[in-house]
């Protein structure tokens, strides 16, 4: 048994990545315990996983995310509180979040792996300004610069990619350290899902499905989504992603909305998605062969994502702006069109069907049995 911690932060598609791993060392019987922010404690929790809370919560909206974002990149109190988790835990393996300079800075007794939820060659050019930002406001206060993200993420024993290579575009040379685990099936508790009946076959059945995160998520983006598909002849299956009330919708008759949707049940149904190019329901749906329609989030790696849809031709890129019409326009089109479906099922033979959270859990298997071997420990 190995003791890993996984150091994480509250910023949507991460955390399912984060504790679907997690999950399954648990599941082999190992001890893992997540240092996140109070606002994850009961999700953690609720997934039998140990939590340690370390980080900041995000704020109530999004007219803060700038300066949140440069809190949980940039922290300059933060180390103090890992470097004594680490002390009292000893952990065997380390996987921290790509996104947390400040720990990426911190040496490790234990082999550490940078955790990358999303297409690493995608995310890089997108994510270093964020970098910059922090380092702008280090250095006022005659603290170090982080170093870039390209030489601190491929500093570390392992670089974990839960991508599919196929879909990114990658840096070259790649990083030694890097390896494209594939697509991390989400499987931790969320929250209850609902059972979805089948429907009628000869009608189109679209998914929308937008961001976990509640300040990339609201009624009024739901709504556009609605309104523009209400007058297709297609039966439509919407979620809020539990981040708000369905009642502040208003359905239209060919609609369903619910809290939460399980992919592997839903999207096999699908003939499309409108999705908000977040990684994880991006590549959900693709490994299902199903073509998008991209209405990017505030997420950095969405406008990109959504770009590379369409450049795939694996659906289409719409701005983040998009209003109802130009949302049911676009879903007419990949209807109309079989190419988009035919390439999407193409896309998906290619990747097959890699279970990224097992092949992530091997490697930090591998870590830990190699760190329990180097300290003669059992």
């Amino acid at each position: 048994m190995a003791r890993v911690v996984f150091v994480t932060w509250d910023g949507g598609g991460n955390v399912s990545v984060a504790l679907t791993i997690a999950r399954v060392l648990v599941e082999r019987d190992h001890e893992v315990t997540v240092f996140g922010p109070a606002s994850l404690r009961g999700t953690i929790e609720n997934n039998g996983l140990g939590y340690a809370e370390l980080g900041v919560s995000p704020p109530p909206d999004s007219s803060s995310r700038s300066g949140y974002l440069e809190e949980v990149v940039g922290s300059a109190h933060l180390a103090i509180g890992l470097r004594s988790l680490i002390t009292e835990l000893r952990p065997e393996a380390v996987v921290i979040d790509c996104n947390l300079s400040w720990a990426l800075q911190e040496s490790m007794t234990a082999p550490a792996a940078v955790l990358v939820h999303t297409a690493l060659g995608l995310y890089l050019p997108v994510w270093q300004p964020v970098i910059d930002a922090a380092n702008r406001g280090r250095l006022a206060a005659g603290l170090a610069a982080f170093e870039p993200a390209a030489a601190s993420w491929r500093s570390r024993d392992a670089l974990i990619v839960t991508s599919v290579l196929d879909f990114d575009r990658p840096p070259t040379p790649l990083p030694a350290n890097a390896v494209y685990v594939g697509q991390v099936k989400r499987s931790y508790r969320g929250g209850p899902s609902s059972t979805i009946a089948p429907g009628p076959s000869t009608i189109p059945l679209v998914v929308v499905s937008y961001s976990t995160d509640r300040l990339q998520n609201s009624p009024e983006r739901l709504q556009q989504a609605l309104d523009g598909l209400a007058a297709l002849p297609v039966r439509v299956l919407a979620t809020t992603s539990g981040t708000f009330e369905a009642e502040r919708l208003s359905v239209p008759p060919n609609a369903t909305v619910l809290d939460d949707l399980l992919h592997d049940q839903v999207m096999p149904m699908a003939q499309a998605a409108v999705v908000h190019a977040g990684h994880g329901t991006t590549l959900a749906a693709l490994c299902h062969g199903l073509p998008l329609v991209c209405v990017p989030g505030l997420g950095r790696d969405q406008g990109p994502i959504a770009r590379r849809v369409a450049e795939l031709g694996l659906g289409v890129a719409l701005a983040p702006d998009a209003d109802a019409e130009q949302i049911g326009a676009a879903v007419k089109a990949i209807l109309d069109d079989r190419t988009y479906r035919q390439r999407a099922f193409e896309f998906k033979r290619r990747c097959g069907n890699p279970d990224g959270a097992v092949v992530a859990a091997d490697i930090l298997e591998r870590m830990g049995s190699r760190s329990r071997q180097a300290t003669g420990s059992h």
